[in-house]
């Protein structure tokens, strides 16, 4: 409520047990309570959020808060997560799952299929997908479901690096207010590692700008290739079934018509 307000420019939330996995009525992953749905919610009706942005980048699909708000188009879910043969094991964490109803278009998935994605992949899924509809949307809060089993050295079998969850959360800064509630972690030295350099970057002002410098860097090593040409091809092929599923719902992916 802080950070709607205005008193807090940004919040970070220590939270145990983590959320994510909790359905309505239903416990699950270790996860009791879904804190990240509750703090939508609540923004929603009773502090006077029209819209709300969740972003989940734990290494698992986040199914309960995407059952909550599945037919909901004033909150956008975001997920990024291994997919297939991974906790929690449904097919309803894959690219084609964008929502019912009124919510076609508002819930997102990039399940990869492979382990060891990296922060070159990550990068691509915010420059390819999530930044460019992120603005379209034009969220009036962003909510982070902020699990880092997905670092380098934690259960996950991913390779994103601290630094990269930073940076990410910097870009999500541009778009508006952002509160970050801890998810997944298992490993206490990649964890510690992996919040202070969110929390960091929560504390920075100049944070969106270093992502910005960080993709235009990016974009000039590159030397004109797609970026999607240069990072692992399993990788590339689920940011383009996401893209696929979702182009008739945006204009910023090419093909959504009035």
């Amino acid at each position: 409520s802080k950070v709607v307000a205005g008193e807090l420019d940004n919040g970070f939330a220590i939270i145990r047990p983590p959320g994510h996995h909790a359905e309505p009525g239903l416990a699950g992953g270790y996860c009791l309570i879904n804190n990240i749905a509750v703090a939508a919610s609540y923004a929603r009706a009773k502090l006077g959020v029209a819209k709300a942005l969740i972003v989940d980048f734990d290494v698992h699909h986040g199914q309960g808060t995407q059952k909550i708000f599945l037919h909901d188009p004033s909150v956008m879910y975001f997920s990024v997560h291994r997919w297939r043969n991974y906790y929690p094991f449904l097919q309803s964490g894959g690219p084609t799952t964008v929502g019912a109803g009124p919510g076609r278009g508002y819930n997102v998935n990039v399940g990869w299929t492979r382990k060891g994605m990296g922060d070159e992949e990550y990068f691509a899924v915010w420059e390819r997908l999530l930044m460019p509809m992120a603005r379209e949307f034009q969220p009036d809060l962003i909510l982070v479901s902020s699990g880092f089993d997905g670092a380098a050295g934690d259960m996950g079998e991913c390779d994103v690096s601290p630094e990269c969850f930073g940076l990410l959360t910097g870009a999500l800064m541009s778009l508006g207010p952002a509160v970050c509630a801890l998810e997944g972690g298992y490993v206490r030295s990649v964890l510690q590692a992996c919040v202070k350099h969110v929390v960091r970057a929560l504390l920075d002002p100049q944070s969106p700008r270093k992502y910005k410098e960080c993709e235009e860097q990016a974009c000039d090593d590159r030397q004109g290739l797609d970026i999607l040409d240069t990072i692992e091809s399993s990788a590339a092929k689920c940011i383009r079934a996401t893209f696929q599923a979702h182009a008739p719902y945006w204009k910023c992916l090419g093909t959504k018509t009035e």
